[in-house]
């Protein structure tokens, strides 16, 4: 600190990165940044150094055990002897032998493979990239040439053994035998058995293919290959080796949960194994991963889920099983995940339950179905019954959809309070008006599994993850435009160059007029349907979601810059009993609280707007312009092909009451919308009279006419 409301940072930077010298950083009184100054001149931004979530590959820090050569096991020393470097104790380094062979199957092209004894690859480990070209096998082996002077023969095996890296367990980053055989197995290495010491000779070539907490069935045979070379070379018996190999493999527990966003680091290193698998030529033995996690708000993700699991355990005391947890925060322009909380307590299970669990999606589901609708011209303004109906389906199957509760209205509403009351009998009829196919394929378009077209996919009964989930709403906040997941800023290599740089991985779902529709109506869910808990929560700052009640608890909700899901529910896939609203909008309300706090950028006090759009109030008894003397109205974003175009002539009588709460249509402003009355009026009953227009795109559209009594189209 250089004065008052001041910070001085001396970055340090790497290989040909560059930067000022000396960055200043002057705070407001109430700790917010006024500006930044970089060697005198002014910066717009500045990226600090990552903060360390884990002991990865590429770090030689934390507490892990250091053994000498007369602290190893014979059995793990021929096992390492057999599988890497039969000729240790005989070459000088360098096997010749073996640079031979390489050469040969290597002749036909600029790169080399094999023939590294155990002392280049300590070389190449601690000093060297680990790219396959023969310049860097040159430096490779002057270098193991000199330190075999230097060293004795003991002295590197030892090192060799204390640094190599074999691979993740859990959140954090095994390097070096001692510490292997202690997070895997819990034991010390002496303690090893001649199976288990073939299965972490095995993994050297590659930790993460190999693991044996993960990829049960590869390690098992590349242990099986380890024993048949320990025997080729005479260090076990036949006998030994057929016991060895029917060993089942017991893997210890994973204890503890002291490393950062455990679930994300999980996460994080599947990702970055399955990149590396695909690069082919990378060394995965040394990778320095670079994630998009925000450290903050993971506190905030984990803390919103602590308090409400600390709540929930209360209601539940009796019973032997405590519910789950998960969230997921991320960015809907990038795709970048900057929150991950996979369960409630890693210790006691490592399922990722964001990434992993398959469940109903139930309510949440819905937005889906609304927006193909809008997409196949059906107004948020058509009226469908709230009645009980029964749906003829493949070849006369019935299915009878009711309410959350058993309840009806008894009368048409308008399709938008579908959602915003999340009406299961509406949107199933807004489904089967839409066309099952169509939904159906939309929502694999927004990247959920494809669901079967029968009349309950409306309702959500196709499981999902919670990652899917919250990728697809991003197409919602983001104009249409659905964002994959991201987890990964960057992928160095030992050498810190630049393996893996992603990029936003983008794709258009729907028209940008119908995400906004969709979220308006999302809106509504807040201001007064399902979510309506949540009404006011979040300060000066525009929020849309959708609960969702299956055997599971649901909300997925938006920002205009960020996206967070939140599942709460049994992993046996027991009933919770409480809704989405109940369980799990709290967790949501108090994270996205605490984020926009923290990270104001995160928010925004409206959505952006798309062409086209234009907000108008509606009387929802009959879906035309609200007039004065309307009891009820509704301020709803359509475009003008879906706006109604006449006034309700229904409620003409004018009230004081009416004329109070009268106000004028607003054109590309959104209008508040007043809270609806508790109970409205004995309803009139309406016809309806469609028929078909195309709009200047080309679309057909519907337009309905709300009239007398009669019967509905």
């Amino acid at each position: 600190i250089t004065q008052a409301g001041a910070v001085e940072i001396r970055p340090r930077y790497l290989n040909d990165d560059h930067g000022p010298v000396v960055v200043t950083v002057n705070f407001t009184p109430p700790g917010r940044i006024a500006r930044m100054d970089g060697d005198g001149a002014t910066l717009n931004a500045f990226t600090l150094e990552p903060e360390v979530l884990s002991n990865d590959s590429s770090m030689k820090t934390g507490a892990r055990p250091t053994v000498g050569f007369q602290d190893l096991p014979k059995v793990l020393v021929d096992a390492i002897l057999s599988t890497e470097d039969r000729r240790f104790f005989e070459h000088g380094g360098v096997d010749l032998f073996g640079v031979g062979r390489a050469f040969l199957r290597n002749a036909s092209n600029d790169q080399t493979q094999g023939a590294s004894t155990i002392t280049q690859q300590l070389i190449k480990n601690t000093y060297l990239s680990p790219e396959r070209t023969w310049r860097r096998k040159y430096a490779e082996a002057i270098l193991a040439v000199t330190l075999e002077r230097r060293l004795t023969k003991e002295e590197i095996f030892a090192l060799y053994c204390n640094e190599i890296y074999l691979g993740q367990r859990g959140a954090v980053g095994v390097r070096g035998m001692a510490h292997a055989a202690r997070l895997y197995f819990n034991k010390e290495l002496k303690e090893l058995t001649l199976a288990e010491a073939a299965t972490l000779a095995g993994m050297i070539q590659s930790p993460n293919r190999y693991a044996p907490d993960r990829h049960v069935d590869a390690s098992l045979a590349r242990r099986r290959l380890v024993l048949a070379g320990m025997l080729r070379d005479g260090k076990i018996l036949v006998e030994q080796a057929t016991a060895a190999s029917q060993e089942a493999l017991s893997i210890a527990p994973v204890t503890g949960n002291d490393a950062a966003a455990p679930y994300f680091v999980d996460y994080v290193n599947r990702v970055a194994e399955q990149q590396l698998e695909a690069l082919g030529h990378a060394d995965e033995r040394t990778p320095r991963i670079y994630s998009t996690i925000d450290p903050e708000l993971q506190d905030l993700a984990e803390a919103a889920v602590k308090q409400q699991m600390d709540e929930l355990d209360k209601a539940y005391a009796g019973r032997a099983v405590k519910p789950q947890a998960a969230l997921m925060a991320m960015d809907p322009r990038t795709g970048n995940v900057v929150a991950m909380v996979g369960g409630r307590d890693y210790a006691a299970s490592q399922l990722n339950r964001i990434t992993d669990a398959k469940r109903q999606p139930g309510s949440t589901f819905k937005p889906i179905v609304y927006a193909a609708a809008l997409e196949t011209n059906i107004s948020p303004a058509e009226m469908f019954p709230d009645s009980p109906q029964a749906f003829i389906y493949d070849n006369n199957q019935t299915y009878r959809p009711v309410n959350y509760g058993g309840g009806f209205s008894g009368r048409d509403v308008m399709m938008r309070d579908g959602l915003v009351h999340s009406l299961n009998t509406v949107t199933v009829d807004v489904a089967m008006h839409t066309g099952l196919k169509r939904v159906s394929r939309l929502a694999s378009e927004f990247g959920l599994p494809r669901p079967q077209p029968f009349p309950a996919l409306a309702l959500g009964t196709t499981e999902t993850t919670p990652l899917s989930l919250a990728a697809a709403y991003t197409a919602f906040a983001n104009g249409g435009v659905r964002v994959e997941p991201n987890v990964i800023a960057r992928l160095d290599d030992s050498n810190s160059e630049v393996i893996v740089k992603p990029e936003p991985s983008t794709r258009a779902v729907i028209e940008p007029d119908t995400a906004y529709m969709i979220t308006d109506m999302l809106q509504g869910v807040i201001e007064s349907g399902t979510a309506r808990r949540a009404r006011g929560a979040v300060g000066n700052t525009a929020i849309a979601g959708k609960t969702g009640t299956s055997h599971d608890s649901w909300f997925v909700g938006y920002t205009p810059n960020l996206v967070c899901v939140v599942w709460i529910g049994f992993d046996d896939n027991t009933e919770l009993g409480l809704t989405g609203a109940e369980a799990a909008l709290p967790v949501w309300t108090e994270f996205i609280k605490g984020a926009v706090d923290a990270r104001p950028e995160l928010g925004g006090d409206a959505f952006a707007i798309p062409a086209g759009i234009d907000f108008v109030q509606v009387d929802p008894l009959t879906a035309r312009l609200a007039g004065p003397g309307c009891p009820l109205r509704e301020t709803m974003a359509v475009t003008i092909h879906y706006a109604p175009h006449t006034e309700c002539a229904t409620h003409f009588r004018v009230t004081p009451e009416a004329v109070a709460t009268q106000t004028t249509p607003s054109t590309n402003v959104p209008a508040e919308r007043p809270r609806e009355r508790e109970t409205a009026p004995p309803e009139p009953q309406l016809t309806r009279v469609t028929r078909t227009e195309k709009n200047p795109r080309g679309r057909t559209y519907l337009v309905s006419e709300i009239g007398t009594r009669g019967t509905r189209n």
